[in-house]
């Protein structure tokens, strides 16, 4: 006798079920299922196991086999148990009023999804500008206030991020967090230790209940086997931008696999990058996915090229589709329209690279000196300084005016190659993210500006971004030209990105056919960055706006936004007779900043 019997969820293989064949040995039989693409073989109970998707295939090569016991899922069953389940655990009035800030009605409904997880390990999908970070935020604070959790241990995919969730749990939480590794100089700077000293962190109690890292903290095994040892119960990871982390093979991807905890989120707007080998590590690690990666990739991907090593097609997907959806929550923008403000402006916190970092810092203190007032010792710094400056900032004339100074901040932190031909600082940390989200939305089908009020930063874009045949707008480009862009990026749906700078493009074009615009900096007013935000969101909008601000952390593009933020305060009072809170004029700030008082 033959017994083919469905299971639920699969051992090896990928999907919601499985079948698995049982059979007396016989040489026939076990050469049928050897001719099937995929298939495991249990040794422990001497079954084969292999996709759901194998089963009509099967059948029909056993067609002459007469003795077949088929036994498969009852689904109705199931999904009425489902249904059961359903809302038994949703947010109660008291917790949503107990939030600091109120969420909207798609993340009360993006928490309640995660409450009512069976596993309590899920994916949250949501497109870019819907508030993943707040949803994860409040989940969080939920099941701490429920009992069932003590920390939350938040892994970012891109390392400069970690700022930015500090900075949103602040704004959103009542609850404390703390970045693995950081110390707060004496100037207020951000500084990090080394990986041994963050994985001695981990082993020691931490007061705050988040915990903020970064994925390539985990490629060193000792903060791995610390984050085990902990005196910590992080009952819930989450995982941001956890696309990022695709390969399996690597030593992150490999040790985020070891991490363990009974609530677990992975949060990612393109959770299907190049191939569906991106969706393994997400599905694998909330244990939503079984298989081996050998078994995932057979059934998903077909593989072609040299040595038949490189992935060509797709195959399967309906399956891999309906496992995403029984494991995960999304919402297009369209969807959430209705709950959000027709312009959505978030600040995101760039932490700078090692490399970019020194150099700042260099430059700053070079500049720092040479406005103070002379003293002999402060003078022999103040020649050291600068010579070590000069040395990397070699495009440059740094004794300058005021306006110079702040200029030649300003592009530090944009670009430094602006200012340096050294080889290390051809890189950018804005420069790096900026890619990475435009690569994201594209990918999305969607279109995207981005703005910078230097043009240095739009030629680099376009080089990097060349493959997409962006649109660049820049002092450099004629009005005729600049109107034939804007109505090819309007009218053509393969145009998707369009490059340009704040005084070419902030005032007098629509571009609105895209949703999303990225500011690698800001100007001086609130008004003309408002400007700039409305080129694509105009009075005939159908769908939001998202604008996203890139802004260094512990840098003068911080004290650039103080100051708009004032100016803004300062016109809401006198023209429209608001009574915000005024702060100290930021520009005092600024000046205290550059003259190090």
């Amino acid at each position: 006798m033959i017994s083919i019997k469905e299971i639920r969820p699969p051992r090896k293989c990928s999907g919601l079920s499985s079948i698995l064949v049982y059979f007396p040995r016989n040489e026939e039989l076990t050469k049928i299922i050897k001719s099937m693409e995929t298939f495991y073989y249990h040794k422990k109970d001497d079954s084969y196991e292999l996709p759901i998707i194998s089963l009509a295939k099967i059948l029909d090569l056993l067609t002459f086999y007469d003795d077949i016991q088929l036994n498969l899922l009852d689904t109705n069953k199931n999904a009425n148990l489902a249904s059961l389940n359903a809302h038994s655990k949703d947010l109660t009035e008291d917790e949503i009023n107990s939030f600091k800030v109120k969420p909207f009605e798609h993340q009360i409904a993006g928490i309640n999804y995660g409450l009512n997880s069976e596993s309590g390990k899920w994916l949250l999908l949501d497109e870019m500008g819907a508030g993943k970070t707040n949803e994860i935020i409040w989940y969080a604070e939920t099941l701490k206030r429920r009992g069932l959790i003590e920390h939350c241990l938040i892994i970012c995919g891109v390392n400069a991020l970690k700022q930015n969730w500090k900075k949103e749990i602040q704004k959103f939480s009542t609850e404390s967090a703390v970045i693995l590794g950081e110390k707060i100089t004496k100037f207020g700077t951000s500084m990090y230790t080394s990986v041994a000293d963050r994985a001695k962190q981990l082993l020691n109690p931490i007061e705050e209940f988040f915990v903020i890292t970064n994925i390539e903290t985990f490629r060193n095994d000792k903060v791995v086997e610390a984050f085990a040892k902990s005196k910590n119960n992080f009952g819930l990871i989450a995982v941001d931008e956890i696309h990022r982390i695709a390969n399996k093979t690597s030593i992150q991807g490999g040790n985020l696999l070891k991490l363990k905890a009974p609530y677990k989120v992975a949060a990612t707007g393109t959770l299907l990058v190049n191939s569906p080998m991106s969706c393994y590590i997400p599905l694998f690690w909330t244990e939503n996915d079984h298989s081996t990666l050998t078994m995932y990739k057979s059934q998903y991907c077909v593989m072609g090229g040299f040595n038949n090593q490189q992935f060509v097609d797709y195959k399967n997907l309906e399956v891999l589709q309906e496992e995403i959806k029984s494991c995960s929550i999304r919402r297009t923008k369209e969807e959430i329209a209705p709950f959000l403000p027709p312009k959505t402006v978030t600040t995101e916190i760039i932490e700078l690279t090692d490399e970019h970092r020194k150099f700042y810092k260099l430059l700053v203190d070079s500049i720092k000196l040479d406005m103070q007032a002379p003293d002999f010792d402060r003078e022999l710094k103040q020649a050291q300084a600068f010579h070590e400056a000069s040395k990397i900032a070699d495009k440059v004339e740094l004794h300058d005016s005021l306006l110079g100074i702040i200029t030649r901040l300003r592009q530090a932190t944009v670009l430094p190659s602006i200012l340096s031909s050294k080889t290390e600082m051809q890189s950018s940390s804005k420069i790096d993210r900026c890619v990475e989200l435009v690569e994201d939305l594209v990918s999305q089908n969607e279109k995207v500006v981005v703005l910078s009020t230097f043009k240095e930063p739009i030629y680099v874009l376009e080089k990097l971004l060349l493959k997409y045949k962006p649109l660049v707008c820049t002092g450099d480009v004629s009005d005729y030209e600049v109107s034939n862009n804007v109505t090819e990026f309007q009218t053509n749906p393969d145009c998707k990105i369009f490059l340009g700078t704040f005084g070419k493009c902030s005032t007098g074009i629509t571009l609105n056919a895209a949703s999303y615009l990225i500011a690698l900096d800001e100007t001086w007013t609130a008004s003309q960055n408002n400007q700039a935000w409305d080129r694509i969101h105009r009075i005939n909008n159908t769908k939001p706006a998202f604008i996203k601000v890139l802004m260094c952390k512990d840098t003068i593009d911080e004290k650039v936004h103080s100051i708009a933020n004032y100016k803004e305060d300062l016109s809401d009072y006198v023209v429209d007779g608001e009574e915000n809170h005024i702060a100290t004029d930021p520009a005092k700030e600024l000046l205290s900043y550059l003259y190090g008082l």
